[in-house]
């Protein structure tokens, strides 16, 4: 698996300069997601173990793709929820991004299923002068019950103040990782102004989300 990166070399990326609980959160998704992995293969929906992401659950969340031009929220953590001041449950992903930059985001997402790949996305939210609220966003894909890969697990971590929401988001920059094969596809959009001794517990799939200790089972 590889990763390129076209970043000028004099920019630091976001999750480098931010606090360490900030990163220390991606990364216990990634992990996570990284370990389930067999032979190199995309892990099962059903092998996620809510114990192994309990730091990370208020952060993490499970997209569904019903058809090529749909992505929503399957279950989110109240991070989310808050970040949008509602229940973000079977909303679009791209609700949560400017209009401008919502074709960009869904092309990319589209190979997250297609390739398939991981997607990192740093991002920045500050329209109409508002306090800037930066994050990082991040889609590794899954298989569903029918052996698809038509599920992804994600994390939103952001840094400053959400104040009053919805806070929607502009891409500043993203690196795409194919994980079969073939050459990996990255981009940079300019910023413009304005192990447990138990067996692993799956996550259970059901219509409702339950929410403990600020995330989601």
């Amino acid at each position: 698996m590889k990763t390129c990166s076209e970043q000028p070399r004099n920019v630091v990326p976001l999750w480098h300069r931010k606090d360490h609980q900030m990163g220390s959160v991606v990364s216990t998704v990634m992990t996570h997601w990284t370990s389930l992995r067999r032979n190199g293969g995309i892990p099962r929906r059903a092998d996620l173990d809510p114990q192994a992401l309990a730091p990370a659950l208020p952060n993490a969340f499970l997209l569904e793709r019903p058809r090529p031009d749909a992505v929503r929220f399957r279950l989110a953590g109240q991070h989310l929820h808050h970040t949008m001041g509602m229940d973000v449950r079977g909303m679009p992903l791209r609700a949560f991004f400017e209009i401008p930059d919502r074709k960009r985001l869904m092309e990319k997402v589209s190979q997250v299923f297609s390739d398939p790949a991981v997607l990192d996305l740093e991002l920045v939210s500050d329209a109409q002068g508002r306090a800037v609220l930066e994050g990082r966003m991040c889609l590794m894909p899954l298989t569903g019950p029918e052996g698809k890969i038509n599920r992804a697990l994600g994390v939103l971590v952001t840094d400053g103040l959400v104040g009053l929401p919805p806070r929607r988001f502009r891409i500043r920059h993203l690196s795409q990782t194919r994980l079969a094969g073939g050459p990996d596809s990255t981009g940079a959009i300019p910023s413009q102004p304005g192990q447990s001794a138990e067996p692993a517990r799956p996550f259970q799939e059901r219509p409702a989300l339950r929410l403990v200790q600020g995330g989601l089972s």
